[in-house]
């Protein structure tokens, strides 16, 4: 009897330590690898990296510096901020900027805090989007202080970026006018905790195991980070905001299940919370959607960014004040 017991807390704590370790203590690529790794994969060229980018930094509220590039466009056209997914950076991307580039749009990247170029301190990353939801408001504020003229803000997230992006929707939800017009959602998970079970899912760990393990793991967390896995929760905070919100998700996408988002714009859609949108993409893997499939992903945020400017500018109308969008900006 005490063998068995012995046998089963041991595979219990090495599943916890595992868990621990490759969720919330993955190591981060760097700036250089990021880089020559999506040349490398031909998500873009020398080209692009050729062109008048500009560094950047801004201040977290944690206490930290982030740091990343930005590349100015048109004057009149809109303004737009793009979040990487885990153990990557900036470059992760330039994938999503590059048609908006070609429009003439202003972009702007940054590193999460521990990744790239942004050092942190550890308990800070990755927290799926507690923490980072903090920096991402940072970023919006900056990026208003950079093109303060836009006639549209925009809000795009892989991943990890995505379900920040998410998670930071409900801060701006008291003040009188958003801080971003929408947000585009690549392959963001909807919970920590349901992206934790999903990991043991996928190895098919017995739920005897599974269960105890998710528990003292979530433990671990709150003892050593300092938050709560459970709140980390995409899901909870697309239901406290009205932004209009594009989910997209490969259809193949093993490691963030496209569930995930479908539910999130469900439960949106059944509440009638704001715009929400849905594009899946067939025969994608997680977080290739836009090069699976370019022409559909790049489509389905074409007209959902229509459909947000139109409401934007009707609302406007009413308050008697003057928006514009160039058509070269489309």
């Amino acid at each position: 009897m005490w063998l068995i017991i012995v046998v089963y807390a041991g595979l219990v704590f090495t599943l916890t330590a595992l868990s621990y370790v490759l969720m919330f203590r993955p190591k981060c690529k760097s700036l250089e690898f990021t880089k020559q790794a999506s040349l490398g994969r031909e998500e873009f060229d020398e080209t692009i990296l050729n062109l008048d980018w500009q560094e950047w930094s801004f201040a977290s509220p944690h206490g930290y510096t982030l740091r990343g590039q930005y590349l100015r466009g048109r004057k009149d056209a809109p303004a737009a901020l793009f979040v990487h997914g885990i153990t990557w950076s900036r470059y992760g991307m330039v994938k999503y900027m590059r048609p908006f580039i070609e429009r003439g749009w202003n972009v702007a990247a940054f590193d999460l805090a521990g990744h790239g170029a942004s050092m942190a301190p550890r308990r800070f990353y990755p927290s799926y989007g507690f923490y980072e939801k903090y920096d991402v408001k940072a970023g919006v504020e900056s990026l208003h202080s950079l093109f303060s003229n836009a006639p549209l803000y925009g809000l795009f997230g892989e991943s990890l970026g995505a379900a920040s992006a998410l998670q930071y929707a409900p801060l701006t939800k008291a003040k009188p006018s958003r801080e971003v017009d929408f947000i585009v959602a690549d392959c963001s998970f909807s919970s920590a905790w349901e992206e934790l079970l999903e990991q043991y899912r996928a190895i098919h760990m017995p739920n005897f195991i599974a269960w105890p393990s998710a528990h003292v793991t979530r433990l671990f967390v709150r003892l050593l980070r300092g938050f709560d896995i459970k709140e980390a929760s995409p899901s909870k905070a697309v239901l406290l905001t009205d932004i209009p919100i594009l989910f997209a998700h490969g259809m193949e996408d093993s490691y963030v299940p496209t569930i995930m988002s479908v539910r999130m714009a469900s439960a949106r859609l059944s509440n009638n919370i704001g715009l929400t949108e849905l594009v899946l993409i067939p025969g994608a893997r997680h977080a290739v959607g836009i090069l699976t499939d370019q022409m559909r992903w790049l489509s389905a945020v074409d007209a959902f960014i229509d459909r947000v400017f139109l409401e934007k500018s009707e609302k406007c109308n009413k308050a008697s004040c003057n928006i514009s969008l160039n058509e070269e900006s489309k």
